[in-house]
């Protein structure tokens, strides 16, 4: 299914509007879309709002994605299995924010998609957010287009150069007899 630049921003817009309380103070994602079919690299910043270190991170996505990378950093060492990434072996005081990388590739079809995302603490305990994502409809690249447009305008310029020359020459010929 293709969807036009316009039904493209009423998608992202409303699902923005609509996911965006639940996500508005806790996990994020940048940038909050992926293009259908395409791959990318999403950055989620975690805060940690409890009195207790952090001690693991998870995030689940929808059926519909794929994991191609979850990317350790610090001393946060990653880990993927089926539609869940894993980071552990870091601690994350409270107050504090870090930033998980994790790439994708989103479904064909536009929507709105959910990941969970889950802090882990001492104890055993576990805080859960929804994080909100749009999947755009994709979209041909418009250097792409651009470029067909100019090899045409090129190729319809030449022609109208050689029609042209091809005229004049036919006109001297015949005045010339």
């Amino acid at each position: 299914m293709r969807c036009s630049g316009w039904s493209s921003l009423v998608i992202s817009a409303c699902s923005a509007l609509a996911l965006a309380a639940p996500a508005a103070a806790h996990v994020t994602v940048v940038p909050p879309f992926v293009a259908a079919g395409d791959t990318a690299t999403l950055r989620f910043t975690v805060p940690n709002e409890r009195g207790a270190d952090m001690t693991g991170f998870a995030l689940t996505v929808p059926s519909e994605f794929r994991i191609v990378e979850a990317v350790s950093s610090d001393a946060w060492r990653s880990s993927v299995r089926d539609h869940t990434a894993t980071w552990v072996g870091g601690r994350l005081g409270s107050g504090s924010e870090a930033t998980f990388k994790l790439e994708v590739e989103g479904p064909t079809e536009p929507g709105p998609a959910s990941f969970e995302a889950m802090q882990h603490y001492p104890g055993g305990a576990i805080v859960r957010w929804a994080v909100a994502l749009t999947v755009t409809p994709a979209t041909e690249t418009p250097s792409q287009n651009l470029g067909w447009a100019l090899v045409t305008a090129v190729v319809g310029l030449g022609v109208l150069v050689a029609m042209g020359v091809a005229l004049l020459r036919r006109a001297r010929s015949i005045r010339e007899s």
